[in-house]
């Protein structure tokens, strides 16, 4: 008590003094007497400690009067009441930066019915005073750094409408006295401390419109009090300790009581129950929802059992998700009976057996995803049927037999079709002409045989095709010519024979053509896109001659006409011999294969199928001298890097092998995500893949792999934080212009410009490799999730490598944290953290950063007259001229906080950021010449 009276003494002490000055003021001395509520105001001021803006300037007693009764109604912030004069009515000082604690003074504002606080940066306990103040309607103190508790006593403003004290530090409960709150609309605490149970008795203040109590420590379950809270617009409850409510779990059966008790919401139209921790078997009682379900979601879960067979009676249902779960067993005959389905996924689970016929009934579907399963037989010809479909996606199976005719004539087909990595065999039917609207074709990694059909090239949509991995011969059709929208055309790995096409030289929106791995003779074409060697792979086509020199093949000689027909005679006939060994040796191999395959599948083995196979543990355990230290290039969160060194002489290549740690957890379904992503990549800025292994060591113990491009300059990361001083050159200012660049065309192709895209997940310095001539390249793909685009804010429709938040602290987009679902934004994100670190030389984990502030803050602070005080030393001393370091600091600063702007919406896509860069790195460039001519002359 005694404390208390000591620390009010200075305020009763201003109090006192201000009315001895009021009593002998020669103006008004009487009526400025009764004015109560000035001294109240002058102890708010006193108690400021910083006032930038000069707001309170104007709280004068002089300057204030100027013959009127009641001055300080004039000053800033302040509002009089008219019908009580001299009473402070409203007190508006908002985002004004204020400095200092809240004078306790406050509560003698008895008609004072608004209060607004908000964005400053006061400190201190909210007084309890303000309990008197018994008027008061709209309280707002967030965006402060309030702490304490909320003060009981402030359950006693009855006519209370809006309280809101969020994003601020307030720890404590929430008060038992605030139940008295009847009128109040808004009750936001969101942002704080506030810990303890949700107040069941919240449900009777039925006047509530937004009840915001989120980010905060509540713990316990939902009250099913709210219910009654039937004016609600909008509840937020996340990111606390809630049981039930932030990320549904479920185990056993009884924690699946909520699905059953749905039954009885009989207008019910929507369940999305996507990335939750939901595991257990799927109750039945799934199918005795209404039956004006149009939305069944439950994806990226845990969930096992099998898919009901009374789903059928779901006859509205429009999108039925069940991907990336645990689901096994078949596919049910009667999901045909969903005649109204435009989108089905079940991708990523364990079904086995053969897909129904009965789905070719589904006349509205547009898109059927079923890939990364075990379903075994053939592609139903029903399919024809589906006149809607634009997606079709049966990818990672064990599907048998020809790719139906019925199939290849869907010509609604528009987005992709993708067959890869079963054991589809066969030729390729001329039907494959229909699909004039497809722009993704993906056949790879099958048995499809024979010669690919010349009708292929009446696909002129076509921006994507691979029919890499397959056993495919004859030569690259000259009808391929009318394909000029192609961006990537991969045949590798087939035993194609003939020319080299000279009319691809002119193919200008290619960027990756790999024929590597066949036959091929003749001469290379040296124009045109050949003369980029990051876009050709010819490697592997012993007959290939002449071309540009990077490509290292011997000079072409010269034959007379009749002995170059002779010539290509004795070549046929030897491709002719060869050939049949070969397609003899891979029919054995192909059904021991299928043998070993299906009784893997009926184990339920999670493998990835055995055409990835390439490269043995052998083959690998020889290339890395048994992995040795000596070759260790790093370590990763799911395992080791090696140099691995394969041929010999002049063919010999040097090629990065990633080593999983299987034992880890989540390291196999990491390999599984960057496989699934690398397969379907090829971009010049992207890692390459070059061959996997997933086999059994010398202690036949499980081992999985990727040899990957290797790229001799080591990470950005180490570039820019060098561990020892000399070790690297950190990079000048161009440079860092054009890694940024690199990296965000690389993203830019993740997002954009394949479908479905993929999130890296994970865009950071360590995962960004530099090769000799500094070109940046983005890798590792562990973390990788492949989505559609247009669909991320509503449902899962792609494959996630891991439940939970993924990605690194610092470079983690904000809103994961808050249960959001993986998206594009939050590569985005990442993207701005790593922009403004090659512009500051700072990581975002820093010591530097402390919890009040963090990477984008402290540049957004700096903006826009501190900016080249936050660049890295190691720009600054380059001896770059001012002029070059505003052009720079400025641009690429405010691009960075764009990437990171907080609500992911609102954040630059990565088209917008090669442009912008682009427009930077022309400017520079133009800056530099003008400064060399200048000196010049």
């Amino acid at each position: 008590m005694e404390m208390r009276r000591w620390l009010l003494r200075p305020l009763a002490l201003l109090t006192t003094t201000t009315a001895l000055l009021l009593n002998t003021s020669t103006s008004t001395s009487s009526s400025i007497s009764t004015a109560h509520d000035l001294p109240t105001l002058l102890s708010f001021k006193s108690l400021i400690t910083k006032d930038p803006l000069g707001a309170l300037s104007s709280w004068t007693i002089n300057s204030s009067s100027n013959g009127s009764t009641h001055g300080f109604c004039s000053w800033t912030g302040v509002k009089c009441s008219r019908t009580h004069p001299g009473h402070v009515m409203a007190l508006r000082l908002q985002g004004i930066g204020l400095s200092g604690t809240i004078s306790p003074f406050l509560g003698n504002l008895s008609r004072l019915r608004v209060l607004d606080l908000s964005n400053n940066k006061l400190e201190g306990q909210i007084p309890p005073s303000l309990g008197n103040c018994f008027a008061l309607r709209r309280l707002n103190l967030s965006v402060n750094s309030l702490s304490g508790a909320i003060p009981p006593a402030m359950g006693n403003l009855s006519k209370l409408v809006v309280l809101a004290i969020g994003s601020n530090n307030i720890s404590g409960t929430i008060p038992p006295s605030f139940a008295d709150l009847a009128t109040v609309t808004v009750f936001s605490i969101a942002s704080n401390y506030v810990h303890g149970q949700i107040p069941p008795w919240l449900g009777n203040l039925t006047a509530l419109k937004d009840l915001n109590v989120e980010d905060n420590m509540m713990s316990g379950h939902v009250p099913p009090a709210l219910s009654k809270l039937t004016n609600l617009r909008f509840l937020f409850l996340g990111t606390n300790n809630l049981q039930g409510k932030n990320e549904l779990q479920a185990t056993e059966s009884r924690d699946w009581d909520f699905l059953t008790s749905l039954a009885n919401c009989s207008s019910l139209s929507t369940v999305d129950l996507q990335l939750n921790n939901l595991s257990g078997i799927l109750p039945n009682s799934i199918s005795n929802l209404s039956q004006k379900l149009e939305t069944l979601q439950v994806g990226g879960n845990q969930i096992a059992g099998h898919i009901p067979t009374g789903i059928g009676r779901y006859y509205k249902l429009t999108v039925l998700e069940f991907a990336d779960n645990l689901f096994t067993g078949t596919i049910p005959s009667d999901i045909g009976k969903l005649s109204n389905l435009r989108n089905l996924f079940l991708f990523q689970n364990r079904y086995h057996g053969e897909i129904p016929l009965s789905l070719g009934n589904m006349s509205q579907l547009n898109k059927l995803i079923l890939s990364n399963n075990n379903l075994e037989g053939s592609i139903p010809a029903t399919f024809g049927n589906l006149t809607e479909l634009i997606s079709l996606d049966l990818s990672s199976n064990l599907l048998s037999g020809q790719i139906p005719e019925e199939v290849m004539s869907i010509s609604s087909l528009a987005l992709f079709l993708n067959l890869s990595n079963n054991l589809l065999d066969g030729p390729i039917t001329p039907h494959v002409g229909q699909l004039v609207n497809l722009a993704i074709m993906d056949l790879s990694s099958n048995k499809l045989s024979s010669a690919i059909p010349n009708t292929l090239g009446s696909c002129i949509e076509l921006q994507f095709l691979y029919l890499q991995g397959n056993l495919l011969h004859g030569q690259i059709p000259k009808e391929f010519m009318a394909l000029r929208g192609l961006e990537e055309l991969d045949l590798s790995n087939n035993n194609l024979s003939g020319p080299v096409p000279e009319f691809l030289e002119s193919f200008q929106l290619l960027k990756n053509l790999n024929l590597s791995f066949n036959q091929l003779s003749g001469p290379v074409p040296d124009t045109g896109i050949f003369s980029n060697a990051s876009i050709v792979s010819l490697t592997s086509n012993g007959m290939l001659c002449g071309g540009p020199v990077f490509y290292h093949f011997p000079a072409c000689p010269y034959l007379a006409p009749d002995k170059l027909a002779r010539h290509k005679l004795i070549h046929i006939l030897v491709f002719t011999v060869v050939g049949a060994f070969i397609l003899l040796g891979v029919c054995i191999a192909t059904c021991c294969y299928i043998n070993k395959s299906r009784g893997d599948a009926r184990q339920g083995q999670e493998n990835i199928p055995e055409m990835f196979q390439r490269i043995s543990y052998t083959e690998l355990h020889s290339a890395t001298d048994s992995f040795s230290v000596e070759n260790l290039i790093g370590r990763g969160s799911f395992g080791s890097v090696y140099k691995g060194t394969f041929g010999s002489g002049a063919n010999l290549i040097t090629a990065a092998v990633k080593v999983l740690d299987v034992q880890r957890q989540g390291a196999t379904r990491s390999f599984m995500s960057e496989c699934n992503a690398l397969k379907r990549i090829r971009h010049r800025k992207l890692v390459k893949v070059i061959t996997v292994c997933d086999s059994l060591d010398h202690s036949g113990s499980q081992f999985k792999a990727l040899v990957l491009e290797f790229i001799p300059n080591g990470s950005l990361d180490k570039w820019l934080h060098p561990s020892t001083e000399g070790e690297f050159q950190t990079p000048s200012l161009m440079q860092r212009l054009n890694i940024a660049l690199d990296v965000a065309e690389a993203l830019e192709y993740l997002h954009h410009h394949i479908d479905p895209p993929i999130v890296h997940c994970d865009v950071k310095p360590s995962n960004i490799l530099l090769d000799d001539n500094m070109v940046a390249h983005l890798g590792d793909f562990g973390l990788a999730k492949i989505i559609r685009a247009e669909e991320s804010s509503q449902s899962l429709t792609g494959q996630s490598s891991s439940v939970g938040i993924k990605g690194t602290i610092g470079y983690l987009a904000p809103e994961y944290g808050m249960g959001t679902e993986i998206s594009v934004e939050g590569d985005v994100y990442s993207y701005g953290v790593l922009l403004l670190e090659m512009l500051t030389g700072r990581r975002p984990t820093d010591p530097f950063f402390n919890e009040s502030t963090n990477l984008p803050n402290y540049i957004e602070m700096a903006c826009p007259g501190n900016l080249l005080e936050t660049m890295d030393v190691n720009i600054r001393c380059n001896q770059e001229p001012k002029a070059t370091l505003e052009l720079f600091a400025a641009p690429v600063s405010k691009l960075g906080l764009a990437c990171c702007r907080g609500p992911a919406r609102q954040r630059i896509r990565m088209s917008d950021v090669v442009r912008e860069l682009g427009a930077i790195k022309r400017l520079i460039m133009a800056s530099q010449n003008f400064a060399s001519w200048s000196t010049a002359q």
